[in-house]
């Protein structure tokens, strides 16, 4: 008996760590540790037309009621705005009565009604969308739709995001099949601040250009904008404005720095932060620093690498970044 239990358990120990072992190996595991193409593709479409969303709709509540307003704002921010390596990424703003206010590859459509149109396999894409921001106020939907870096019909998965107080929704995607490539987090979260905050930095320029000339109509714009954004799934992501005195012109959570020059600001391991941001934003155009600051989720200062970029025709730069805890 006693040699029949022993063979037991080890033949028991054996399946344990066959097990383990299996698990370990098998490809078909989710690894949390990494991040696919595909799935930081989503991340990028997904938070860039939430940002847009939230800060449009800060404006229309506070500020903007004017329909026609509404629209010039709009298309000043979305049409200049392209991002992915190809450029393929684009924003589009329609009304939930399906008529287009804002489309940067076919700005023909604007003021067209698309209600009935179906993609090439008859798919009525619009009314989905519709449905979707209608009923839920966000998701996905995919059809097939023109690459603008092709020229070629792709099938395009699109994340569109309503903006309830215009009854608008606003609508951004990528393309066909991404590469099977993997991501560690943090250079996920490198891409994903990147990309936001370049599309952040075109959108206001683009403001600024065509709308808001008086420097503080400006500084109104850029506190109002990105007051309510926050993203990442912890709510830790947020904006902040500087000029290249170092002053900070908006900041997304913390009010009370806004308006202080901060050039002699220093973290705990002894970096001019306001300083070398500015550096790079004004010398380089664009880049990544890594500096500690507070987390308004834990309230603790962290490491944190955050990516800036100039505010084309301006002397304000534009910033967001991850925490590595």
């Amino acid at each position: 008996m006693k040699q029949i239990n022993i063979f037991t358990a080890l033949l028991f120990a054996f399946f344990l760590l066959s097990t383990s072992s299996c698990k370990k190996d098998n490809p078909e595991e989710p690894n949390f540790d990494v991040v696919s193409q595909y799935e930081l593709d989503k991340a990028i479409v997904r938070i860039s037309a939430t940002n847009i969303a939230t800060g449009l709709e800060t404006l229309f509540v506070d500020e903007i009621t004017d329909s026609v307003e509404r629209a010039h704002l709009t298309q000043a921010f979305v049409m200049p705005v392209r991002f992915f390596n190809d450029q393929s990424g684009y924003f589009f703003v329609e009304t939930f009565g399906t008529w287009v206010v804002a489309h940067p590859t076919k700005p023909e459509l604007i003021g067209t009604y698309r209600m009935e149109v179906q993609d090439p396999f008859g798919k009525y894409y619009i009314k989905e969308i519709v449905s979707t921001v209608t009923y839920i106020g966000y998701g996905f939907v995919e059809y097939y739709f023109e690459n603008p870096a092709t020229g070629q019909l792709n099938r395009k998965l699109t994340f569109v995001k309503s903006i309830p107080s215009a009854e608008w929704f606003i609508g951004a995607g990528f393309y066909g099949d991404p590469e099977s490539v993997y991501y560690e987090k943090n250079d996920a979260n490198k891409i994903i601040v990147e990309e936001a905050t370049r599309i952040m930095a075109t959108g206001i320029g683009g403001v600024f250009a065509e709308i808001y000339s008086d420097s503080l109509e400006r500084v109104s714009l850029c506190r109002k904008f990105i007051d309510h954004i926050r993203f990442f799934d912890d709510q830790s992501g947020y904006f902040f404005i500087y000029d290249f005195n170092c002053i900070n012109v908006a900041h997304g959570v913390q009010k009370e720095i806004q308006g202080e020059n901060l050039y002699n600001y220093q973290d705990s391991h002894g970096n001019y932060v306001i300083r070398d941001l500015g550096y790079i934003a004004a010398n380089e155009g664009s880049g990544f620093y890594q500096y500690y600051w507070n987390n308004p989720v834990t309230g603790l200062e962290e490491a944190k690498i955050a990516y800036v970029e100039r505010i084309p025709g301006t002397d304000y730069y534009v910033g967001s970044g991850f925490y590595l805890n």
